[in-house]
């Protein structure tokens, strides 16, 4: 009964959001910031977060990007200059600044987060080891060791995948290798087409350099 209270308040807020004379004041400051959040999520997937959290979130990345964009909005709005200006131009103008550059920010955003002063600084944007290795998109031969001691050794190139957080990891190789009695890798299997592991399964994965 209390959860479907809880929903009810919340389809309520949604709703009073809607109603005509919040409508405009919702657009204007509220879609920018989700704008940019979800080209971030996009980029770098992230956790989860509540509505009301992802509201407040939305409301103050609008505010920082009428910040950033407070002279050009100001020079639109209240410069003579610009009267000669067509509709078509002042479409384009609030799209850019409605749209397009909300997702730019978030884009230069994940660009700074990943350069070496953010990383010494501040917590890594991608939140799991598997994600970082992965994204970066590289080749390696792997070995690969299951929950029961079992090693498959294989190649992770060209035609090969995994999983994104939040989904859960699986990784599939497009070739797959016999291990030697060594644990190395001694030959290429013939007629396979490779192989798909459940993160689930997986104990380890050692890399090592593709040729």
């Amino acid at each position: 009964m209390r959860l479907q209270n809880d929903l009810a308040l919340e389809v309520l807020k949604i709703m009073e959001i809607f109603e005509s004379s919040k409508l405009f004041l919702f657009i204007i400051f509220a879609i920018p910031g989700f704008i940019s959040i979800k080209t971030y999520s996009l980029l770098c997937p992230n956790q989860d977060k509540d509505s009301t959290k992802l509201i407040i979130d939305a409301i103050t990345y609008s505010c920082l990007n009428y910040a950033l964009l407070g002279p050009l909005i100001y020079m639109m709005l209240f410069s003579n200059k610009w009267e000669f200006i067509c509709s078509f131009f002042t479409f384009l103008f609030y799209s850019f600044v409605m749209i397009i550059f909300p997702a730019f920010l978030a884009w230069i955003w994940l660009k700074l987060r990943n350069i070496e002063f953010f990383k010494k600084n501040a917590p890594h944007p991608t939140l799991r080891a598997w994600d970082y290795v992965f994204n970066q998109r590289k080749a390696y031969f792997v070995i690969v060791t299951l929950s029961d001691g079992t090693k498959l050794a294989g190649e992770y190139a060209e035609g090969s995948f995994t999983s994104s957080y939040p989904e859960d990891p699986q990784i599939y190789l497009i070739k797959t290798w016999v291990v030697n009695s060594d644990g190395g890798f001694e030959r290429q299997r013939e007629q396979s087409e490779g192989i798909l592991i459940l993160a689930k399964d997986i104990q380890s994965i050692e890399f090592f350099e593709h040729m």
